[in-house]
């Protein structure tokens, strides 16, 4: 298997984790490269649903360790707590099967209460990600080595009294109190800690199969999205090598879309449906966030969206997800230019329960059809399909389908 990337080719949601667990089958190392616990991957294990928040969903295949790179950051109450939840669901994750770089930036208590305070204008999931981005590029952030190092106190002091400076009436913890809390977490984390750069180098020197997973979508990506309707990361291929602290070649890079569109939030979104047909997906494609729980916005597939995230990514091949949630709907519109008036639409006929299909001869001609057209107009092949939740519900196409 050759180096991997999983992106995700719209707003996010895409269904990345269930691609990503699928190719991790064939991977040594499934990699972290951006983003925080805002992510939220949903996999479907023995019948069994798993969410997972920042850790990678590649570490649940036996044999493949999972590694959190430099560019993430991270709340070690929250990464404890998403550690316990999968032991107790029978996916326990020890040293061995889970790396941390000490490069990690912290999620404080203080990144929260700004969050909470001013996050809504932009629709954020309130979980501190985005002031943390921020502390870390005004050079003000908190390392995970240095909350190790019991050197906390001043940082946490600075964040503090910009926050108070801010948001005078809000009520905020002392600092001691959050130095404790934060470094009795971290220390509970030590034993994860990793050289993750120095590990992959050497991974690389034996040709060992690294899969890295993109979070939220390349129409999120703090550069390259809607903003400033983004999220406060590099969600796309440039941002691996800073991310991970290694040049690497990636082989395949597989960009992850709904066979639809969702978007959550605020933020511009041409192609959305109002009205039944908009409620139908939501509904039956249970399109409410991983993370905190909030209906997704739903739309048509946006067509010049996907060939941005295409030319951004550099992509390879695309991996088309919930196309089982269009069945028995009549007339399936895809957006396949942004006119001055709105999108511009082509009209497909519609198609009925996909979800039994095994292979690209069990599909109907119809949705066999929709998906050639997205692999046309997007100028890049579409290899993997997914019918439904389950492990066995995804199908990889041979060349030339379509």
């Amino acid at each position: 298997m050759p180096n991997v990337l999983v992106v995700g080719a719209q707003w996010g949601d895409e269904g990345k984790g269930r691609v990503v667990d699928h190719l991790a089958a064939d991977a040594v190392y499934a990699v972290r490269f951006g983003g925080g616990a805002n992510a939220g991957h949903t996999l479907v294990v023995n019948g069994q649903k798993v969410v997972l928040h920042l850790i990678p969903a590649g570490a649940l295949r036996p044999g493949c360790r999972g590694l959190i790179g430099n560019g993430c950051v991270m709340s070690p109450a929250s990464l404890r707590a998403e550690l316990a939840r999968l032991a107790a669901a029978g996916h326990p994750l020890d040293p061995a099967r889970l790396g941390l770089s000490p490069r990690l930036h912290v999620v404080t208590p203080y990144h929260l209460a700004l969050d909470r305070a001013e996050g809504a204008a932009v629709g954020t999931t309130g979980r501190g990600i985005g002031p943390c981005y921020a502390d870390k590029v005004a050079r003000r952030g908190l390392r995970l080595e240095v909350l190790l190092r019991g050197e906390a106190a001043p940082i946490l002091a600075a964040q503090r009294h910009l926050v108070a400076a801010l948001h005078p009436g809000l009520e905020l913890p002392a600092v001691e109190a959050v130095e404790a809390e934060l470094r009795a977490d971290a220390e509970a984390l030590a034993p994860f800690v990793t050289d993750v750069d120095l590990e992959l180098e050497a991974a690389v020197r034996c040709d060992a199969p690294i899969l890295f997973e993109g979070a939220q979508g390349a129409l999120l990506d703090i550069d390259h999205g809607t903003y400033p309707f983004v999220t406060s990361s590099t969600t796309t291929a440039g941002g691996v090598a800073s991310g991970v602290g290694l040049w690497i070649d990636l082989h395949r890079r597989v960009g992850v879309t709904k066979a639809y569109s969702t978007r959550v939030g605020h933020g511009p979104y041409p192609t959305e449906i109002e009205g039944p047909i908009g409620d139908q997906i939501r509904t039956k494609g249970a399109e409410f966030g991983s993370t905190t729980g909030r209906p997704r916005r739903c739309g048509w597939i946006d067509l010049p969206a996907l060939r941005q995230a295409a030319r951004l990514n550099g992509l390879t091949e695309l991996a088309v997800t919930k196309i089982d949630v269009l069945a028995d709907i009549p007339v399936l519109r895809v957006a396949v230019e942004h006119g001055p008036d709105g999108p511009v639409y082509v009209d497909l006929p519609g198609f009925g329960d996909v979800s039994a299909a095994r292979a690209w001869e069990e599909l109907p001609p119809a949705a066999q059809r929709y998906l050639q057209l997205i692999a046309e107009q997007v100028g890049v092949p579409v290899r993997i399909v997914s019918v439904g939740a389950e492990r066995a519900a995804l199908m990889t196409l041979p060349e030339g389908t379509p």
